[in-house]
């Protein structure tokens, strides 16, 4: 018995909802026939709740899977991207709280330069009294 026959063994609506309808759904992309088959059909409906109750956890355990790098953002902080690079980070900082909040904090951070005492000819100063 496929995954399919077993979905629609449950379905109380014939024909069940394909897995990829069902993932639609749980999207937020779903068609109008397939909002009406959710209204309709109780254990459809349920299958797409635990999708997006499965795409909850997922996301809040792998949250920057898809963000740029670390040293992306540094890069992107000290203006080293080149200007598609930039526009790309610059999108994502729009729509990613978790990236904004990074890169507001290497701004505040003082330059490394400044930390270590490195000076501009590359040797390193005494930061010592």
């Amino acid at each position: 018995m496929s995954m399919d026959d077993s979905r629609e063994e449950q379905c109380t609506c014939p024909p069940a909802l394909s897995g990829a309808a069902l993932v639609a759904a749980a999207d937020g992309e779903a068609d109008e026939a397939t909002l009406a088959h959710l209204r309709a059909c109780p254990q459809c409906a349920a299958q797409v709740r635990r999708l997006r109750s499965l795409q909850g956890r997922l996301l809040r355990r792998l949250y920057r899977l898809r963000c740029p790098s670390s040293d992306i953002l540094v890069d992107y902080c000290q203006g080293l991207l080149d200007p598609f690079q930039r526009a790309a980070v610059a999108h994502h900082l729009d729509l990613c709280p978790h990236c904004a909040a990074e890169v507001a904090l290497l701004e505040r951070a003082a330059p490394i330069a400044d930390v270590v005492g490195f000076s501009p000819r590359g040797r390193m100063s005494a930061l010592l009294p």
